[in-house]
């Protein structure tokens, strides 16, 4: 295979050593369509037990033409990492794969074929299971701009495949979010007046291994740097649907709340309720109902 062959190039940031990277390559290396390249970022620190680890897995990979590993001078972050990979990569299309988690093995071959066949677009996803159970998904299509900022939206990076040519375009992922980048990212694509398209089968798993999560502290911080970034494309919105930055305010915050309960951290859930909730009552209840349906329906249906 030479690069001029490559349709997908497939972008897998590795960190930490979480435990299903080579889980995760080879799903993809299992992939019904073949036509692709596998890149690797090691974004671990030289030096360290998690990079050690991560070169053992790749050894067993190095023999595999299809597979390149790509290793950090240092540790940047989970945005850096997909961005070396963006730019390393030979294919016309883009598909995230997070080291966690897998795919299923027709799904390069039923995106590429979905978006091949449904022109105008340059991102599709596809629906997805957390550990075995479908998640509660509203496909949306086109510019999903404001179901994004919602949070109504279920388009995981691991769920995603862009034409290279977009990503460039808006200039990949910014590297100063060191959460929310798929948000950041798919702000930006839309902005930019790109449009996605969604294959409604389910053909990502998400294992759900994870690294650290943030304190809930630092979580209501990212949603206000979040908002903040993003103020002039909310003002945008709201100037065309007066009453909507209000809405995704609370949306957001909502979810801040949720998490709080979730940690038990019920003085700090009460201060958001009463900062956000009256900010929008609708839109703070309806995040609430919308969470809580797709626990419901990861709790009774596969």
């Amino acid at each position: 295979m030479t690069v001029n062959d490559v349709e997908i190039s497939v972008v897998i940031p590795s960190y930490n050593s979480r435990g299903g990277l080579a889980r995760s390559v080879d799903s993809a290396l299992k992939q019904t369509f073949q036509n692709i390249e596998i890149i690797v970022i090691d974004d671990n620190d030289p030096d360290t037990e998690a990079r050690r680890n991560t070169e053992a897995i790749m050894e067993a990979f190095q023999d595999n033409p299809k597979v390149r590993y790509l290793k950090h001078e240092k540790n940047k972050n989970g945005a850096a990492a997909r961005n070396t990979g963006i730019r390393a990569a030979k294919g016309k299309y883009i598909a995230f794969l997070d080291d966690d988690d897998e795919w299923s093995p027709e799904k390069l071959e039923r995106q590429h074929a979905y978006i091949q066949n449904h022109a105008g677009y340059d991102c599709v996803y596809c629906l997805l299971s957390l550990n075995g159970k479908k998640e509660y998904n509203i496909p949306f299509e086109d510019n999903a701009i404001v179901p994004l900022f919602l949070n109504r939206t279920k388009m995981y990076t691991s769920s995603l495949m862009f034409t290279k040519e977009s990503l460039i375009a808006i200039g990949g992922f910014d590297e100063s979010f060191r959460r929310h980048q798929d948000y950041e990212l798919l702000v930006k694509f839309f902005s930019k007046g790109y449009k996605i398209c969604c294959l409604r089968e389910v053909l990502t798993i998400i294992r759900g291994l994870g690294g650290n999560r943030p304190s809930i502290e630092d979580f209501a911080l990212l949603k206000e740097r979040f908002l903040d970034v993003f103020s002039s494309v909310i003002n945008d919105i709201d100037a065309k649907n007066p009453g909507m930055k209000n809405k995704i305010v609370a949306a957001n915050f909502a979810v801040v709340w949720d998490s709080a309960i979730s940690k038990k951290k019920f003085a700090f859930a009460n201060s958001i309720l009463k900062k956000y909730f009256f900010v929008s009552p609708i839109a703070f209840i309806s995040q609430i109902m919308f969470i809580y349906r797709g626990r419901l329906s990861r709790k009774f249906f596969k």
